[in-house]
């Protein structure tokens, strides 16, 4: 069984809590992932539905629910740093999300997804970006380039790693009191963290408690692509320690499509993936309904849901 994350519908312009729920029980879903761009008052009319539906709330994904007086064009995973040096940011970063483990207990949720911050440096994604457009990673000024790049992110992550580890000391004590488990997930872009060592020192540090992997097949998919991840690493190292994982395809850097619209081998990660006590159906509105279908029934024909 596969739920469906509400980030395939809360991009749609004049969307409402109700119009969450009747999709996701038209579509076929009987569990879900409850997301970022879920706002208060969207959440006040969503939950008696997902009560009266009995739909499952498999995760929840940090932030939730959208704070009151942000503006909705900042909703995002980042809206608060877990990973900043300013100790009233790290707080409120470190409140909201107590606020997120707090609404998956009271929802019966197993996980919160988290993003944990980035290395506060300039990424230069629009030159990396027209590197791998024009197919020159692989050049001599591709490589330096990405070498230079991850040797500046390298040499300025230990503040920002120390400012993570000091928010999952308070969350990791938070979620295990409310029997949450809090799923660090790979990421799309290379500044952010975790990278692919950082991970397994966050999962060593917190080994024992409510802090585990979680696993995003596109950002992978994307980082694979880019040469800043080694294939197939992730999943491979830290497949015991893995929560859940978000499914989507990928074509090239675009992700969260629809599953079967990209180029990601479902196939080759189905028996990594077999552990993972949850699965989530990540797709955004780029894809559409029967796009979104048809990938959940080529997930359940290839045995990996």
């Amino acid at each position: 069984m596969i739920g469906l994350s509400t980030s395939w519908l809360t991009e749609r312009p004049n969307i409402t809590g109700r119009k969450v729920i009747q999709e996701i029980v038209t579509l076929g879903f009987g569990a879900m992932e409850l997301e970022y761009r879920i706002t208060e008052a969207m959440f006040r009319e969503i939950h008696p539905l997902i009560l009266r539906e009995k739909l499952k709330v498999w995760s929840i994904h940090n932030f939730f629910p959208f704070p009151h007086g942000v503006p909705a064009s900042r909703g995002s995973g980042d809206l608060f740093l877990l990973s900043s040096l300013e100790n009233e940011e790290r707080n409120k970063a470190v409140e909201k999300t107590i606020r997120t483990i707090e609404s998956a207990q009271n929802l019966g949720a197993s996980a919160v997804v988290l993003h944990l911050g980035k290395v506060d440096m300039s990424p230069e994604y629009d030159r990396l970006h027209e590197l791998f457009h024009h197919q020159r990673l692989g050049s001599p000024e591709g490589r330096r380039f990405l070498q230079t790049k991850l040797r500046e992110r390298k040499e300025k992550q230990r503040p920002y790693l120390e400012a993570v580890l000091r928010s999952l000391d308070r969350l990791n004590r938070e979620a295990e009191k409310r029997d949450v488990l809090l799923g660090v997930e790979n990421r799309y872009h290379y500044h952010e963290i975790p990278d692919f060592e950082e991970i397994g020192q966050i999962l060593g540090r917190f080994c024992g408690g409510s802090v585990g992997y979680w696993h995003d097949v596109g950002h992978a998919h994307v980082q694979e692509r880019l040469g800043t991840l080694q294939p197939g690493v992730l999943l491979h190292s830290y497949r015991s320690k893995l929560v859940g994982v978000h499914l989507h395809d990928a074509f090239g850097i675009d992700d969260h499509r629809a599953p079967g619209t990209g180029e990601i081998d479902f196939c080759a990660l189905r028996e990594s993936l077999q552990c993972a006590q949850i699965k989530i159906l990540e797709v955004h509105k780029k894809s559409d309904r029967n796009q979104l279908l048809s990938g959940r029934d080529m997930l359940e024909r290839i045995g990996l849901i």
